[in-house]
């Protein structure tokens, strides 16, 4: 299994959701809703690592493809990988 994190600092579902169902509640006008936005340090490649499994921080956009193959082999090889690839923020 392999996993690719396109982490923007932002859980866009959450964000969305609340604002439609919500649209002039308190989070949607607090233009900051609870539970939508994350610190940029946050560890998710450290989460695999917990179980067993690969995780790589990928921050510069010409080390994807490097990344990508790296995560491939581990996953070829039978085990998980999950890659945090940092996008610009909100």
């Amino acid at each position: 299994l392999l996993t690719i994190v396109f982490n923007n600092q932002m859980w866009g579902a959450v964000k969305r959701n609340t604002r439609e169902v919500y649209p002039g509640g308190y989070a949607a006008k607090s233009n900051r809703e609870a539970l939508t936005y994350f610190d940029i340090e946050l560890g998710f490649e450290k989460a695999v690592e917990t179980a067993g499994g690969y995780g790589e921080r990928v921050s510069d956009p010409a080390e994807m493809p490097h990344a990508l193959r790296r995560a491939m082999d581990v996953v070829e090889s039978g085990n998980q990988a999950l890659l945090n690839v940092i996008c610009s923020g909100p």
